[in-house]
């Protein structure tokens, strides 16, 4: 790979950076959100180390989860 092609390419990464942060910041709060509740509260389904594996292994998708299926409701 020449270097002007990898200047290029560089040059494309940086135009694109400023979209790109805002969808990491909400993946790592959805995370940390995602853990601390996990830790607070009961959980359905399976321990909580598993919810923990799913959680941090599996991007955006797995506080999701966690968050719509994993907690128990409170009764009151």
């Amino acid at each position: 790979m020449a270097l002007a092609e990898l200047e290029s390419i560089m040059s494309e990464i940086i135009k694109l950076l400023p979209y790109f942060i805002p969808i990491i910041i909400i993946e790592y709060g959805l995370l940390i959100f995602a853990l601390v509740q996990l830790f607070r509260n009961e959980v359905k389904y399976m321990p909580k180390w598993g919810w923990a594996l799913i959680i941090i292994l599996i991007n955006i998708i797995g506080p999701v989860v966690f968050l719509i299926a994993g907690r128990k409701k409170d009764s009151g």
